[in-house]
């Protein structure tokens, strides 16, 4: 079966760091804007003022699971957001364009790197 999750546009997320700095993103609109699972990774489009993500932040992200497929890690885009919050959350993504349902593990978090200590100056 042909995924629903195949469409490669993305739209303009917002992240949030841990330090509660926002940041505007790249996502994959199927994901993040899904009626069923798009909640579960937290954020929301960002306002115009919000400043680009600096290259050297590495967004946190929660290791996903799916019997048979390869391991994959999924941006959670806020602390409270689902999947970084509730292991065991299911998410559909898209694998060599078939759906695909994924658990995120119940270990297997990658927290936010932000090695120079970046901050938002605004």
């Amino acid at each position: 079966m042909a995924s629903t999750k195949a469409d490669g546009n993305r739209v303009a997320w917002q992240y949030t760091d841990d330090g509660d700095n926002d940041y505007a993103v790249s996502a994959k609109a199927v994901f993040v804007l899904d009626g069923t699972d798009g909640a579960k990774y937290g954020g929301s489009a960002p306002a115009s003022t919000v400043p680009p993500k600096p290259k050297q932040l590495r967004m946190r992200a929660v290791k996903c699971i799916s019997a048979g497929h390869p391991t994959i890690y999924v941006p959670a885009y806020e602390t409270d957001a689902t999947i970084w919050t509730t292991p065991g959350t299911t998410l559909t993504r898209n694998l060599n364009g078939v759906d695909v349902e994924y658990t995120v593990a119940a270990k297997g978090k990658r927290a936010e790197k932000n090695p120079d200590g970046i901050r938002q100056t605004s």
